[in-house]
């Protein structure tokens, strides 16, 4: 699944360069997966054979504008090919895929920090200001909050993750006590 998927997504790519939109393409899978991720309905009726090739594509406009501007050339291009090839079970993994091509051909460094609850800008662009000591280049900063964490931050950078969150620490702290008291036993 993942080759045919970065192949889409490569190709993409390539063809929105050809057209000036790449950054326009880029927000519309953005948008795009951030709907499929989190309203199970369209990734349902994007499979769903009773449906027509048009009424999904239509949707997917609809998903992704609201229906309040046009979609890119691009974007619209692509959202036909992959469905009428039939590969709309596909489509979130292109679309994650695009934005991983795109990062590295721009350069940018994808950040993403997990609070426990919303943090000001004054934290914010303290750690912005740490990392950018370590880390050259453009940056993308997603900020999600997770009160699972209970406290702390959890900071992915590039692949690596720091996890200063309270419940790795309680979690961590639990396994130690428990080693500890096998031992004694």
């Amino acid at each position: 699944m993942g080759t045919v998927s970065v192949r889409y997504a490569r190709a993409l790519l390539l063809y929105a360069l050809e057209q000036g939109e790449s950054e326009q393409v880029y927000a519309d899978m953005q948008a795009l997966v951030e709907r499929l991720r989190f309203i199970p309905a369209i990734r349902e009726r994007i499979v769903d054979p009773t449906v027509s090739a048009e009424k999904k594509q239509r949707m997917l406009e609809i998903a992704l504008t609201d229906g309040k501007r046009d979609l890119s050339v691009s974007t619209t291009a692509f959202f036909r090919l992959v469905i009428n090839a039939g590969r709309g079970d596909r489509l979130l993994f292109m679309a994650t895929s695009y934005q991983s091509l795109y990062r590295i051909h721009n350069g940018i460094v994808p950040i993403q920090l997990v609070t426990a609850v919303p943090v000001g800008d004054k934290y914010r662009d303290r750690l912005k200001k740490l990392v950018e000591k370590v880390k050259h280049g453009k940056m993308e900063w997603m900020q999600t909050v997770d009160p699972s964490i209970e406290g702390g931050f959890v900071l992915q950078i590039d692949g690596y993750r720091l996890d200063a969150s309270v419940a790795t620490k309680l979690r961590r702290l639990r396994k130690e006590l428990i080693d500890k008291n096998n031992r004694i036993i």
